[in-house]
């Protein structure tokens, strides 16, 4: 298939999906004097979108949904409402990255921006509490991440932490925002997350503590905190790592203590050239995210 067939074919969607939406629109007009069947709109508007999901067209299929879920909200169906605009968000999200995906990008942001405001319109018609809600907030914070929209995925996350009474999800949200924060780098706030999750009131698991604890004791060399602004677990975890305390809270095999020891002297007595040596030996005991950290740490502007 050439260019040319290429794009006779999406305008021949696109004036067969404009016919299909105005012609249910003017038949709710028509009816507008009797009473219209609302039923029958809604399951004509949600036909369209599946139609329009099985030719791909994922941006038409979402204003089908929209269309859907107007009608339910016109007869106060508030639960039916928020489901088709759970659905037209979805599919405007998968429009928008499939352009990504096509290297793409659209200034205006016409189908993110769809997608946000659908999932919105959603969200208000739970009570603020509702695992829904939670859920809707997250599955949209992780769709902003995967489109590298990281600062906007962060707020929704926070937003989501806000409405989350199950403690371990609670610890998994705030492990993903502090992820998102130290990929912006914003390492203040991203210190402040850790403290928050290694002083949380319910046990972490070892794996994200030990995980966290690193996360924490990177940043803390990063950001330098004042002493009397630092938590007093975080004084203590220092302590514990200098004195080769053993601890529940410091779950560290002996060769990374060794490591983030020598990595502290280092920093601490301005040992530019061994920090340097210390941080090559350290890697291999850190995930990726931590490698960024300890490589901005080494970096020449942090070691003066």
């Amino acid at each position: 298939m050439n260019y040319c067939d290429t794009d006779t074919m999406s305008t021949d969607l696109n004036a067969s999906f404009n016919e299909q939406y105005m012609n249910i629109n003017t038949k709710m007009k028509k009816r507008f004097m009797r009473k219209p069947n609302i039923f029958e709109a809604t399951n004509e508007f949600i036909a369209l979108a599946i139609q329009c999901e099985h030719s791909d067209q994922p941006a038409f299929a979402g204003h089908a949904y929209v269309g859907a879920a107007k009608c339910e909200a016109s007869v106060g169906h508030f639960l039916s409402e928020a489901e088709n605009f759970l659905a037209a968000a979805r599919q405007f999200m998968k429009a928008e990255k499939k352009l990504k995906s096509l290297k793409f990008y659209s200034g205006d942001r016409e189908n993110l921006e769809a997608a946000i405001g659908c999932f919105i319109q959603a969200l208000t018609k739970y009570p603020e509490k509702s695992p829904i809600r939670t859920s809707i907030l997250m599955e949209l914070a992780n769709d902003l991440t995967e489109l590298n929209h990281k600062m906007e995925a962060a707020s929704y996350y926070e937003q989501a932490i806000e409405t989350v009474t199950e403690s371990t999800l609670r610890i998994m949200c705030l492990r993903n925002l502090l992820n998102l924060r130290v990929d912006c780098k914003k390492y203040d706030i991203a210190l402040e997350i850790a403290n928050k999750i290694c002083d949380y009131s319910v046990k972490v698991p070892e794996e994200v503590l030990a995980e966290v604890q690193v996360t924490r004791i990177l940043l803390t060399l990063l950001v330098k905190p004042p002493e009397d602004s630092k938590p007093p677990s975080l004084k203590q975890l220092f302590i514990d790592l200098m004195n080769d305390n053993e601890t529940d809270t410091l779950p560290l095999n002996t060769d990374l203590r060794l490591k983030l020891q020598s990595l502290i002297l280092c920093q601490t007595t301005g040992d530019t050239h061994s920090i340097i040596s210390v941080a090559a030996d350290t890697k291999q005991f850190l995930t990726m995210q931590q490698v960024e950290l300890l490589h901005t740490l080494t970096s020449d502007d942090k070691l003066l």
